[in-house]
């Protein structure tokens, strides 16, 4: 099994407090089971409070994933949020005691025979610039191999394969700026994956193009001023329509 991703996957790293959108607030965070376990153990005034502001998740939503979430402070904080935007969990604890979805985000992980791959979701201001900033095409690196080979489906070597023609058509277009190129290799990377687990090839590359034009199109509309404008843009974009794709891809 090999474990790949665009090489701009490792030269992310969270700017915390010097984040203008954090994502400790506006989402409901949900606690996986193996970390709710943690801070039932965990002694101590962070364990208690860790107790205090743990619910349950409801019972037709609940699993090893989500069973339960935070209960959120004032304006939808995280209640571990401190008003200097630091994490009370991380200062006196560390990253190991983060529940599953704070270590993850704004990471992404698509499951195929013979590999994982990993991504770097928009809706993160600084995965946005990461990624939109860059001058060279993206290319996919492995960062881990067992050795283990697999054999792979054969809708998955046809999946892989038009996923190779969409990034040839980006590499041959000719784009008014070099983050546009970037913004149509991270939207191919992100979705065309996803039709492993639905079958829906066909709307999601429509999705694909239209979302293209919908985010160039505004970022035109504003002067086309710099890829800052085009990070907040996309930024918008993430958190407003890819965490419910499945309503936008009739």
């Amino acid at each position: 099994m090999k474990i790949t991703a665009p090489d701009y996957y490792t030269q992310f790293k969270c700017i915390a407090s010097a984040c203008r959108h954090s994502c400790c607030e506006g989402w409901e965070i949900d606690i996986d089971r193996e970390s709710a376990e943690r801070y039932e153990k965990l002694e101590g005034p962070l364990g208690d409070k860790l107790r205090r502001s743990m619910e349950p998740a409801p019972d037709n939503e609940r699993n090893d994933e989500n069973c339960a979430h935070f209960r959120l402070c004032s304006g939808d904080r995280c209640p571990f949020l401190r008003d200097d935007n630091l994490c009370e969990i991380i200062i006196e604890e560390g990253e190991d005691m983060l529940c599953q979805i704070c270590s993850d985000h704004p990471r992404f992980r698509n499951f195929w025979e013979d590999r994982i791959e990993l991504g770097l979701g928009l809706a993160c201001e600084e995965a946005a610039r990461t990624i939109l900033t860059r001058d060279k095409p993206m290319e996919i690196i492995i960062l881990e191999d067992d050795g283990q080979a697999a054999e792979i489906p054969p809708d998955e070597e046809w999946l892989t394969s038009v996923r190779g023609q969409l990034f040839s058509d980006v590499a041959s277009r000719s784009y008014e700026h070099p983050a546009e190129e970037r913004l149509m290799e991270y939207l191919i990377w992100r979705h065309i994956a996803d039709a492993l687990y639905d079958d829906r090839l066909e709307e999601r590359v429509a999705f694909i193009e239209k979302s293209f034009l919908k985010i160039t199109e505004q970022w035109h509309s504003e002067g086309f001023p710099d890829a800052g404008s085009l990070i907040e843009i996309c930024r918008r974009f993430s958190n407003e329509v890819e965490y419910s794709i499945s309503d936008f891809l009739e």
